[in-house]
């Protein structure tokens, strides 16, 4: 609950500057005042409670808008520190809710908490300031506070009623407008998988000052809308803290926030596994006779909460990530094409990387269903520069409608419809009967050799474990995009046997 009394009490308004058109066109935008929101705690929490758009992420059962789901964002933030404790919960995907918890401390550690199942994940020897202000800028005040603390990142020029502000070490521009030393509208761009360079607008409403609303919509689709609230934290010093009981898994700080560190790991002659692609992704590779048959086209995301937006995979936008993934196999393999890249579903982590496989001359498969809406996602205009433009070509997509196979008669690769699950509306496996391996991603992500599905995930697990035993010999190996666990189907048969499937609603 928000506190009784103000958080933000009287501070110093603002550091003087040299220039007096400077001062004057901060109080026309109402950032100087004569009590500038300052803070007054040592520590506030502000939190955003409200629903997020899986539809709209292009993560949902649809690449549509409409499919909200609850979704929570806190940060702790302090007045003399750019410390950030940043946590957040909700769906990730249709089927699987989460939440997850890290503390920025600049200048150079990044630690993931796992308080209910020490130990936390550190970061050490990176560079964290530009990150942690990022997050920080969650909260609308802070924002304010830290551009009346620093006016020279406001540029002179205005556009559209809009001021320009150009934060130090980000390559991104924001425009704010500001009204009564409050933030009313902030507007910037991102290039989003499957969409392309979009618009990103914040919009706040502060008709209930100590509970303001927050609508972000990206390329004129609502992604998230909450309410806000501020509250004063105690003891907090152990939010700062290493979980007690385990020492911390101790990471280098090149590695966060994900990396791309390729290696191949042989699964049988010709049947490949391509590890790192990105953090915690992994494809399938078939050698056949006519090329290359690979299992999905991975894209990184945009973290739009995160003020300016900024890569997951820093650096390599729409494009990149799948585009060094197309280098590393023709580093590999240089007698060999890639032939066909195959879209086991429509979520844009998966897919959004397709273009670089068809500036490789590869042809895209996906599902009939979803077939319509990648081949204009993937083509259009919207899309940054990448080889695909340069050669002026476009995605051309293959609907798979029933079994098909590809690469002739050593090591066919048979692409399989698996239908509806519980995870999306429609997907594809890749098989390679020959040497029995079956790839699917995110409907089974096993973190153990356990007989058992994990509680979090048990719905989908035991939909494909179904969809498995009815469909594959039990000698088949399955193999998946995010872990290295790989099971045979006589193992997903005793999944149907553990109380969690007997109990599980496997109706998607």
């Amino acid at each position: 609950r928000p506190s009784a009394r103000p958080l933000f009490g009287n501070r110093p308004a603002l550091r003087l500057v040299k220039r007096s058109n400077m001062r004057n066109r901060l109080l026309a935008l109402g950032l100087v005042t004569v009590a500038m929101p300052g803070i007054s705690a040592a520590a506030v929490e502000f939190c955003l409670e409200g629903e997020f758009d899986l539809g709209a992420r292009y993560q949902g059962m649809q690449p549509r808008p409409g499919e909200f789901s609850t979704a929570r964002w806190c940060v702790v933030t302090e007045d003399h520190s750019d410390r950030v404790f940043l946590s957040m919960s909700g769906k990730s995907n249709p089927d699987m809710n989460g939440n997850w918890a890290v503390a920025f401390l600049p200048p150079n550690l990044v630690r993931i908490v796992n308080a209910n199942a020490p130990p936390d994940i550190e970061f050490r020897g990176g560079e964290t300031l530009y990150e942690a202000r990022r997050n920080r800028r969650i909260d609308p005040r802070r924002l304010v506070a830290e551009l009346n603390e620093n006016p020279e990142w406001l540029r002179d020029s205005t556009l559209h009623g809009y001021t320009a502000v150009q934060y130090p070490g980000e390559s991104a521009p924001v425009d704010v407008t500001l009204q009564d030393g409050k933030l009313r509208t902030l507007r910037t761009t991102a290039d989003l998988p499957l969409r392309g360079r979009v618009a990103v607008i914040w919009r706040w409403d502060w008709s209930d000052q100590t509970a303001p609303t927050l609508q972000i919509e990206v390329d004129n689709d609502v992604l998230f809308r909450a309410h806000g609230a501020w509250r004063e934290t105690a003891g907090t010093v152990g939010l700062w803290q290493a979980t007690p009981g385990v020492d911390p898994v101790e990471v280098p700080g090149a590695n966060w926030p994900a990396r791309v560190n390729m290696s191949l790991v042989e699964l049988s002659p010709g049947v490949l596994l391509v590890q790192g692609v990105r953090t915690g992704f992994q494809h399938l590779v078939v050698q056949t006779d006519d090329g290359l048959v690979v299992a999905d086209a991975p894209a990184g995301w945009v973290e739009l909460h995160q003020i300016p937006p900024v890569d997951l995979v820093p650096g390599l936008g729409v494009s990149g990530l799948s585009e060094e993934f197309v280098d590393f196999l023709r580093a590999e393999f240089p007698d060999q094409k890639i032939t066909a890249v195959a879209l086991t579903h429509a979520h844009d982590d998966h897919a959004g990387g397709a273009r670089a496989f068809a500036a490789a001359g590869a042809v895209v498969y996906a599902p009939a269903e979803l077939a319509e809406f990648l081949q204009s996602a993937l083509n259009r205009d919207s899309m940054p520069a990448d080889r695909l433009r340069g050669a002026g070509g476009e995605v051309r997509v293959v609907p798979v409608t029933e079994p098909i196979t590809l690469g002739g008669t050593s090591r066919p690769v048979e692409l399989l419809p698996l239908g509806t699950s519980p995870h999306t509306s429609s997907s594809l496996g890749v098989y390679v009967p020959e040497q029995g391996f079956f790839f699917q991603s995110d409907l089974h992500v096993p973190r153990t050799e356990s007989e058992h599905p994990r509680a979090a995930r048990a719905v989908t697990e035991c939909w494909f474990a179904e969809w498995a035993v009815a469909n594959l010999p039990p000698v088949t190996v399955v193999v998946n995009t995010h872990s290295a666990v790989q099971t045979p189907v006589s193992r997903l048969a005793k999944y149907l046997e553990s109380d969690l499937c007997l109990r599980a609603t496997v109706e998607p």
